[in-house]
């Protein structure tokens, strides 16, 4: 009985070795796969952080191109009317008024329609004590762009947008104003 309990036992320990063995070797090889995909996921991180900033660069460069785009369409249809921009730039420049000044002038379309663009004009008034003053100039503006046939026979229609006080201090008020034409 000695001898086959021993015999026994013996098995057991060799199982048991066996299957520490096995168990060491898988323990060894997983925890090395483990190593080696924590290091690879580290390595596409890090390519990762290399690439953002150039895909948010590729994004505003795209987003900037499709602005660019839609601006020279826009100019492009401006500019295939018949119409002399250097004159109406150069006749804009005579009527703006004594201490007036513009500030953007810009196109704008709305619509698909030929007759749906548009000339913006943002333009400031100022150095005066009285806002009636400021006003005046404005109206004084606009009549003179509408009295100026030369000017404004290329224009349907033209209104004031807005007009806000940008201004008032001790050497006077500045009022800012915006002026649409739309083109014929």
């Amino acid at each position: 009985m000695t001898v086959i309990f021993s015999l026994n036992l013996k098995k057991l320990i060799l199982k048991f070795v066996f299957l520490w063995l096995i168990l060491g070797a898988a323990s060894f090889f997983i925890t090395h796969k483990i190593n080696y995909f924590k290091k690879r996921l580290w390595e596409i991180e890090a390519g990762w952080k290399n690439t953002e900033p150039v895909l948010k660069q590729r994004d505003s460069l795209s987003k900037r191109r499709q602005e660019l785009g839609s601006f020279l369409v826009l100019l492009n249809e401006a500019f295939k009317r018949d119409i002399f921009w250097s004159e109406k730039l150069t006749a804009l420049t005579h009527l703006v008024p004594d201490e007036a000044w513009l500030k953007a002038i810009s196109f704008r379309k709305e619509g698909k329609e030929p007759s749906s663009m548009f000339l913006d004009i943002l333009a400031a008034v100022g150095y005066s004590k009285r806002d009636e003053e400021l006003l005046d100039k404005i109206n004084n503006f606009i009549d003179g762009l509408k009295q100026d046939n030369n000017f404004f026979k290329d224009f349907n229609n033209l209104s004031l947008l807005e007009i806000n006080k940008a201004k008032e201090g001790a050497e006077g008020n500045v009022m800012d104003f915006k002026l649409t034409l739309s083109l014929k």
